[in-house]
Formats: structure tokens, C-alpha cells, sequence
């Protein structure tokens, strides 16, 4: 859904980045559906908007488990792991960076990638 860098819908870095938290939530949220969560969470989304972030959030998630393999942390450092998924998702700034590199770490540590 990305395009050499630039995002096909101009949404708010805000916007995005929470998106990714309510997307990949824990808890009894998680047995909802996706995009009744984003709904709920980010209501000034529209259908297609919804459509477009969930697209957008499965990229996160491909780049998340790319770094997990990689080792996470263990292996590279949280400066290194911020910048793979900056570079990649630059909205990922606030509590969507947080959830990702805590969610590499836990893959890269579930998965034995981090020995």
C-alpha cells in the first residue's frame, strides 16, 4: 500500500500511529474485528480510510517480524531497531513505535531469534 515512501491517503501521522496500537491491541479487545476497533477508537474514519490504515497495518506487522528474525534488540540495539522501523513507517513516532519495538522484542524472544 506504500508507494515509494509516500502514503496513498494523506492521514495524520497522529492518526496512523495510534491505529497501529489499536490494531495490534492485547487483551479481550483483540477477539473484535479490526476495523470495528478502529472505528470505534478513530471515528472520524471513513470506510475506505479503514480499508487503506488496515492495509498500511499489515506492513508494520510484515517489517515487525522481518526485525524480530533479525534478533530485535538483543541483537541490534533500540537505536537500530527505531530506525529499521522509521525508515519503513515513518508515522511510527509515539505509542505505535512503542507497541512495534515491543512487539519485535516478544517475537524475537518467542521465536528463539534473539539468541
Amino acid at each position: 500500500m506504500e508507494t515509494a515512501g509516500v502514503r496513498m491517503m494523506n492521514l495524520p501521522d497522529e492518526v496512523m500511529d495510534q491505529a497501529y496500537t489499536v490494531f495490534e491491541e492485547w487483551g479481550p479487545n483483540r477477539a473484535k474485528d479490526r476495523a470495528e476497533r478502529l472505528k470505534e477508537e478513530i471515528p472520524s474514519l471513513t470506510d475506505a480510510e479503514i480499508e487503506f490504515v488496515i492495509g498500511e497495518m499489515k506492513a508494520v506487522n510484515a517489517t515487525v517480524w522481518k526485525i524480530a528474525e533479525m534478533g530485535g534488540e538483543m541483537k541490534n540495539g533500540k537505536d537500530v531497531v527505531v530506525k529499521m522501523l522509521q525508515k519503513k513507517h515513518p508515522f511510527l513516532k509515539w505509542k505505535g513505535l512503542n507497541h512495534a519495538v515491543t512487539l519485535v522484542n516478544y517475537y524475537a524472544w518467542h521465536e528463539g531469534y534473539d539468541k
